[in-house]
């Protein structure tokens, strides 16, 4: 079975989410993700989320680009942007996951 895994650096800016049958091999993965391009094995992060398991249809890495992924990983993954993102451009108003978004919300919050 393909578990979801959210696999990072600890020097990167980036996260992604992928799909894989252990840790290991999310790490091995995750390699070949923008999220982690260029580091090595041995300084790529994987931890499970098992509330992502069930979007896995066949794909290696949910895609942050596409809408129903973007909410998926917002909604049951705790992904944002980051703060910069929100002040920075116009994109966070019009994100399909805002409604799920903790940075949007807790910064719609405090301008009003």
């Amino acid at each position: 079975m393909m578990k979801a895994y959210i696999v990072s650096t600890d020097y990167g800016e980036f996260s992604t989410v992928v799909f894989a049958e252990d840790r290991n091999k999310a790490k091995a993965i995750g390699m070949y993700t923008d999220a982690c391009m260029d580091a090595d094995y041995v300084d790529i992060r994987a931890r499970r989320c098992p509330a992502l398991d069930k979007y896995y249809n066949n794909r290696i890495e949910m895609d942050w680009m596409d809408d129903n992924d973007r909410i998926a990983m917002v909604k049951d993954g705790n992904f944002v942007c980051d703060y910069d993102t929100y002040y920075d451009s116009d994109e966070c108003p019009t994100c399909p996951a805002r409604e799920w978004c903790d940075t949007y919300n807790d910064l719609e919050g405090e301008q009003q």
